[in-house]
């Protein structure tokens, strides 16, 4: 398509547009923040970073919630699916002489990890330090046991 060369209408001149220059090609360079551009001034909730490490007898997920309280952390163990959530309410409230300035924020989240069946979930312990949530999963016993299977 490069070899297409656009020109310019407006002008008026025969030099060729260089690439990049018009709002289609910026939009095909990086798609996600062509079509969120009006939205770039709101703040929007955004997910917590998870990490799943498995070794031979525990799964462990770390999440990175910062700022929360473990009373506003909600786990729930479903259908072989950890569902982690969470719910932020925030009002600060001062008063002035010339009156008063109020400001309410909330935001949520909910981030579901699918780690089949090979766990016990009943067993499971579950940390909140620092802004990280540490889930420790340990595995059951037929999970522990590893299958060789040859290759022929």
């Amino acid at each position: 398509m490069k070899s297409l060369i656009p020109w310019k209408n407006s002008e008026r001149s025969a030099a060729p547009a260089r690439w990049g220059e018009s709002w289609f090609d910026r939009a095909w360079e990086d798609p996600f923040r062509f079509a969120l551009s009006p939205f770039e001034g709101m703040r929007l909730p955004k997910m917590p970073s998870v990490d799943v490490a498995e070794s031979d007898r525990e799964v462990k997920v770390r999440a990175e919630i910062p700022g929360m309280n473990e009373k506003d952390i909600d786990l729930t163990w479903q259908d072989g699916v950890l569902r982690i959530r969470g719910e932020k309410k925030s009002e600060k409230e001062e008063k002035r002489k010339d009156g008063m300035y109020r400001e309410c924020s909330y935001g949520s989240f909910s981030r579901d990890i699918p780690l089949g069946e090979s766990v016990e979930w009943k067993n499971a312990k579950a940390n909140y330090r620092h802004g990280v949530l540490t889930v420790t999963l340990p595995k059951t016993e037929s999970a522990k046991k590893a299958i060789t299977i040859k290759v022929n």
